[in-house]
């Protein structure tokens, strides 16, 4: 069965582990160095798979060290440092903050194609919103049924490990490249993906505003992969009228959709490929958005797993990403600026409000300060510790050194050597007093 389903893009976000350009870091050569050699190792390892590369970046020097980087116009990502040309309907952005994210489009109905064709005698929320959660499922190995997108999934996994043995291979050199070795690696959950953000292409009055809000909004879909449930998920659209009504934008003449877990753009055609998707401004602007948006909701969702899962993350290391929380959380508020043109303004403001990325920023600021007071509460207890064994060997250092002095003493054998040496313990346990009540 095909060419019932609706078109659907799916933004699949996933991390290499380093960063090619730091925000925090107030000299990037390194970094940028690293961004060079990751694109020309990335083109050459590429071409056994068939992938392309398109370099997005021009360096800036200075002498012969880089100390500046510029991105190359691209109407889908801000700031990729790369492209990936992986199959017809796949591309990967490789993003500066190091978030690799895919797109993929389903422009066929491919989630359909094994699919009862009794599906189709249902309204086409249900239909649209089974092909998301199966595409989503087979996506994360999650789908119990026949697998579908094989080629797909094999040319994303295929990316992911040759970007990931980059990174690796030059974190033997350098420590300091991995920063988010859990999550940057095929051990993080499904296989190094997490989640998958979905856009509907929506023809004009193709569903009714009950059936879109449901299909937007409502929780009646849970089951909907049981084709069981579909006539009672049916019914519920029919005879219910959805309680919350989607948040809707219309631009020109176009409508746009957002909520928490999707997003629907209107066409007024089948879109046939990337191109079009890159012609289309409002298409493209919501690509943008959802690029933006994702790569840094996926590190703040990753940013917690990576604390926990690293037993010998530093304080430091906790300041560290309490300070880039605090950044991404003046950025959201600030990136949505004059300079940026009327459209993508208006469609990143509603990505931001309708996915909750500020909400998850907040909370993930106070899991991290709780593990600093954790991590510090430990550390003052670490320090009273070594000092008790730090006073515990003064103690025997000072009675040992004494004894001979205290026996001279008593012998009457008390010359000015035993002097020199009683002066100087009674300097250093002095001293020891002081520094103690100072450092109480």
């Amino acid at each position: 069965m095909t060419n019932l389903g609706v078109q659907q893009l799916h933004i699949i976000p996933f991390d290499l582990g380093c960063v090619f350009y730091d925000c925090l870091s107030i000299n990037n050569s390194k970094n940028l160095d690293f961004a060079k050699h990751f694109i020309d190792k990335l083109t050459n390892d590429s071409k056994a798979y068939n992938f392309t590369i398109e370099n997005n970046i021009v360096l800036k020097y200075t002498g012969k060290e880089i100390t500046d980087i510029e991105y190359k116009k691209c109407k889908l990502a801000e700031t990729a440092i790369c492209i990936a040309n992986l199959m017809p309907n796949l591309k990967c952005y490789v993003l500066a903050n190091g978030i690799g994210i895919f797109v993929l489009a389903d422009l066929e109905g491919k989630a359909l194609l094994k699919t009862d064709e009794s599906i189709k005698d249902y309204s086409k929320a249900i239909l649209a919103n089974y092909q998301k959660k199966v595409t989503q499922a087979s996506i994360l190995k999650r789908f119990n049924g026949e697998e579908i997108l094989v080629e797909e999934n094999k040319a994303m996994l295929a990316f992911r490990e040759l970007c990931w043995n980059i990174v690796n291979e030059r974190s033997i050199k350098r420590k300091s490249v991995n920063v988010r070795k859990y999550s940057g690696s095929s051990s993080y959950k499904a296989n190094g993906l997490s989640y998958v953000l979905s856009i509907y292409l929506l023809k004009e009055n193709e569903l009714t505003k009950n059936e879109l809000n449901h299909l937007m909004r409502s929780t009646i879909f849970n089951k909907v992969v049981d084709k069981n449930e579909w006539a009672k998920i049916n019914e519920t659209i029919y005879n219910l009228e959805c309680e919350d009504n989607v948040t809707t934008l219309k631009i020109g003449d176009t409508n746009t959709y957002y909520s928490w877990s999707a997003v629907a753009v209107e066409v007024k055609q089948d879109i046939a490929n990337f191109d079009e998707i890159s012609k289309n401004s409002v298409l493209s602007a919501m690509i943008k958005s959802e690029l933006y948006v994702q790569s840094r909701w996926f590190i703040a969702d990753n940013s917690m797993d990576n604390v926990n899962k690293n037993s010998h993350c530093s304080l430091e290391g906790l300041q560290r990403l309490a300070s880039f929380v605090e950044f991404s959380q003046a950025e959201l508020e600030n990136d949505i600026s004059a300079n940026m043109n009327s459209l993508y303004k208006k469609v990143l403001n509603q990505v931001v409000i309708t996915s909750e990325v500020k909400q998850l920023y907040k909370s993930v600021a106070n899991q991290i300060n709780t593990q600093k007071k954790i991590k510090e509460a430990h550390y003052q207890d670490k320090k009273r510790k070594n000092k008790l064994i730090a006073d515990l060997f003064l103690a025997v250092f000072s009675a040992s050194t004494l004894y001979k002095t205290v026996m001279d003493l008593i012998s009457g054998k008390f010359d000015w050597y035993n002097w020199l040496i009683f002066a100087a313990m009674l300097v250093i346990a002095v001293g020891t007093i002081i520094f103690n009540y100072k450092n109480k």
